[in-house]
């Protein structure tokens, strides 16, 4: 296809990570990255968006008669997700092989953020991707803070659910369809901290070296050009 070659892309957002692989050759390399999300974390969170989430082909308002011990139950729940998209495994048994490639797949190919740790993960991603700002830096940094703090997806309704807490029973249920995310999620932890050692030697604040400001007046560019984005318009 040649889409890597051209360079008309600086990222690809996808879930299909099989299927993106065939867009990149060996003179165009990407290199996977994302935040992770604690395996029960992630279920309970689910459960409570599709009882509400009317725009989502997953939708199921039934389930606001459910428990989460119902849901976790049911072949409405997910088993063991992360480690099935990381090893193309999407239906059938999972083992323990299973598990040691979805490692291997997340030590070879990813850079890991974590969503208990988002302040690092964002400004590792920007060292390690060398992120600057180009439109309008003082107000860029503004809406960093304000996305790390609060999110632009966060439950600011009031209506935040209890977590289970562990060792109760729909925590545990919740566990077992979970047991190889979960240890996976763990060999994910420890690797965010060893890959600390990759922007060792690059500025904390590399999104604000050699930035420019393709809003103010005058205009400034990176060597490289830059296509200022257009106001966005109510």
């Amino acid at each position: 296809m040649g889409f890597a070659d051209s360079g008309l892309a600086d990222a690809v957002v996808t879930p299909f990570i099989y299927e993106a692989n065939e867009l990149f050759t060996p003179t165009a390399k990407g290199r996977l990255f994302t935040v992770f999300r604690h395996p029960i974390d992630r279920a309970i969170s689910l459960f409570y968006y599709i009882q509400v989430a009317d725009w989502e082909p997953s939708y199921r308002p039934d389930l606001q008669e459910w428990t989460l011990e119902q849901y976790a139950t049911s072949d409405v729940a997910e088993n063991n997700w992360m480690t099935r998209q990381l090893t193309n495994q999407l239906e059938g048994d999972l083992n323990d092989d299973h598990l040691a490639l979805a490692m291997e797949v997340i030590r070879r190919k990813f850079l890991v953020g974590l969503m208990t740790q988002i302040g690092r993960t964002m400004e590792r991603f920007e060292r390690y991707f060398r992120w600057t700002y180009h439109v309008n830096p003082p107000n860029q940094e503004a809406c960093r803070v304000r996305l790390l703090q609060g999110g632009s997806n966060t439950n600011a309704s009031g209506n935040k659910k209890d977590k289970p807490q562990e060792g109760s029973e729909a925590y545990e249920l919740l566990r077992l369809q979970n047991m190889y995310d979960l240890q996976l999620y763990e060999y994910i932890e420890s690797l965010f901290e060893e890959q600390d050692e990759f922007v060792q030697d690059i500025p904390a604040d590399f999104r604000n070296i050699d930035a420019t400001c393709c809003k103010c007046f005058p205009p400034t560019f990176p060597p490289e050009g830059f296509t200022c984005p257009l106001a966005i318009l109510n």
